[in-house]
């Protein structure tokens, strides 16, 4: 955290520079990251306090003022705008970008029986015939594709049923 406190037409005090510091750190509560705060006190005509607060922050900017009769008092009401901003920029992070739930890793047990064995078929075994004899044929099955030889041919088709219900045919 970095704080500058610069005084306008008055000497910042020790007393001044700790109890501001003190205010400041309430921040920390709101907002992660490298705090940069910087103080201007002052005292203007009539022996009025006031108080200007810039914080910044990864981006995000926060500016307060605030002018009464009490020096401390002033730091005090321009720290509540201040932690009323942090706050509010705090909620909208959150409610604007939920924290990402944790992957529940679940264990996998290994079933024996669950593992399939891969059979490997001779495509020769694929009939010939023409588009409208497989289109039948998939309408008549209970399949959702069917794996053809066109006819005058050495290419290979697949019938197949879309997801929109048309029949689509791929060829090899």
């Amino acid at each position: 955290m970095l704080v500058d406190i610069h005084g306008k037409q008055m000497e910042v005090t020790p007393a001044l520079k700790s109890y501001t510091l003190d205010k400041v750190s309430v921040l920390n509560k709101y907002l992660d990251g490298h705090i940069r705060a910087h103080f201007t006190l002052s005292v203007s005509k009539k022996f009025r306090q006031r108080v200007d607060v810039s914080v910044s922050i990864n981006g995000a900017h926060f500016k307060g003022s605030d002018e009464t009769e009490d020096m401390y008092a002033s730091i005090d009401s321009v720290m509540d705008k201040i932690v009323r901003q942090a706050r509010k920029f705090k909620e909208k992070r959150k409610s604007h970008h939920p924290a990402k739930k944790s992957d529940e890793q679940v264990p996998i047990e290994e079933d024996e029986t669950a593992l399939q064995e891969v059979i490997k078929e001779n495509m020769d075994q694929a009939e010939q015939m023409s588009d409208d004899e497989a289109i039948e044929k998939l309408r008549a099955s209970n399949t959702h594709f069917v794996v053809y030889r066109v006819k005058g041919s050495d290419g290979m088709r697949v019938a197949y049923f879309r997801k929109d219900g048309n029949i689509g045919v791929l060829e090899y």
